[in-house]
């Protein structure tokens, strides 16, 4: 070629311009967001100088907060549930936890409790037990709810057993539930609910509960009008239940 060829620089692509922007844009926001975490994270501005217990019954709200205490001053984005589970200890009544940062100094601790289904009296000691049989706490004097009592016996010391009778109780409504004095569990596995007047409710198992629900409520009602004697109820069927 008789002359040097010349080159010509072509302008860059707009598209892998944008893209390029775009790009540092996003790591100037992942970085700032990261500082700014970093700084929420260790500024007392955020610490936690309020601490709510909230959600509780069975157990006593105010010796939660106390065991909560060293949390003050740490600030919110820093503690943890497990954190918070790890200063609460073994607590049986409690199911669950929830940590909720209120701010700007505020931790709230929402306390998930097991359901009370019986109390389960052994010799003088009273206690609440939840469905699955563990021991929630001793009855105390404010305890109004009604709830059926179970008498410590072979099936009670019996952790299987006693897991199925509390289990079957969970099934059984609010309403049915504090009509029953005691609660008993048959060798077939079925569960008998004593009533007053000397009426029994035969449940059965923890299968088809809803529409032993309706059953029971229905023929409880009924016998509440016309007054009657002793009575056995058996909905082990709900579809076919039967009175004698």
């Amino acid at each position: 070629m008789g002359e040097a060829a010349k080159v010509v620089e072509l302008p860059e692509n707009p598209e892998k311009k944008r893209r390029k922007i775009l790009i540092i844009v996003a790591a100037c926001i992942v970085v700032l967001s990261l500082a700014a975490v970093l700084i929420l994270s260790f500024s007392p501005v955020i610490a936690a100088k309020k601490i709510e217990v909230t959600g509780t019954k069975l157990v006593d709200s105010k010796k939660l907060g106390e065991s909560l205490e060293p949390l003050k001053g740490t600030p919110l984005p820093r503690i943890s549930e497990a954190k918070v589970q790890e200063l609460i200890g073994d607590q049986p009544a409690i199911n669950e936890i929830v940590v909720k940062a209120q701010m700007p100094n505020t931790l709230v601790v929402e306390v998930i409790e097991a359901v009370p289904v019986a109390i389960l009296l052994e010799g003088k000691k009273e206690y609440l037990v939840s469905e699955t049989g563990k021991k929630l706490r001793t009855v105390g004097k404010k305890d109004k709810d009604k709830l059926p009592k179970i008498k410590a016996s072979d099936v009670t010391a019996d952790a299987e057993q006693f897991k199925l009778l509390t289990g079957i109780l969970s099934t059984v409504d609010k309403k049915v539930l504090e009509e029953v004095s005691t609660a008993s569990l048959s060798k077939a596995g079925f569960a008998e609910l004593a009533l007053p007047k000397n009426r029994t409710l035969i449940w059965g198992d923890a299968k088809k509960a809803a529409l032993k629900n309706e059953v029971a409520l229905i023929f409880l009602k009924e016998l509440e009008k016309k007054h009657a004697a002793k009575t056995t109820i058996d909905v082990t069927n709900p579809e076919n239940p039967v009175v004698y």
